[in-house]
């Protein structure tokens, strides 16, 4: 497991999805899971569309990183199209719909972590198999549930109580000084 705790704009994400490229591609893992939160979960069954169509919208970060590492998202990411092609190697998906899931040899990204409560974090990391590569990414300073709800500071001191868990730091906002500024609020 690695927990990443780190500025807005420090690369989070891409370094995740580079990372999970190489370790599909070269290491033996059966492909990546994507999973990010849906802030406003309860609203997401009565928008209108598919489940692919309410998640689509907070694909953005996965499709910017895919481009950075020179991969088509269409080509890279689950569906009908990529499957038939066999190009297929991340599946991106909402923690709303993580029950009866079993996560077995994937590296599994989660991403923007400070915006899932403790029951959340529970629910998506106990679907993962030990044979899983877990990477959890979030920024404190970018909280967008009330910090109280949030449970990534005590996932944080939960699981690095563990040898097989290691933390970084990603100190650089590479959007530049604003980014920087406006993160310290």
């Amino acid at each position: 497991v690695v927990i990443v705790n780190s500025v807005a704009g420090s690369g989070k994400t891409l370094l995740a999805i580079a990372c999970a490229r190489l370790l599909t591609a070269y290491h033996g893992y059966d492909g990546a899971v994507y999973i990010f939160p849906t802030v406003e979960e309860g609203s997401l069954g009565y928008r209108p569309g598919s489940t692919s169509e309410k998640e689509s919208d907070y694909l953005e970060p996965l499709h910017d990183a895919l481009l950075k590492i020179n991969e088509n998202p269409r080509q890279a990411i689950s569906s009908d199209i990529s499957k038939k092609n066999g190009t297929e190697w991340i599946t991106a998906r909402s923690c709303t719909f993580m029950r009866g899931i079993n996560l077995e040899n994937k590296v599994v990204i989660i991403d923007e972590c400070q915006n899932l409560s403790v029951p959340l974090i529970k629910r998506i990391i106990s679907r993962a198999h030990d044979n899983c590569k877990v990477i959890i990414l979030g920024c404190e300073a970018q909280t967008d549930i009330p910090i109280a709800r949030s449970g990534f500071r005590q996932l944080i001191e939960h699981l690095t109580k563990y040898d097989k868990v290691v933390q970084c730091e990603l100190p650089i906002s590479y959007r530049g000084w604003l980014a920087t500024a406006i993160d310290k609020l």
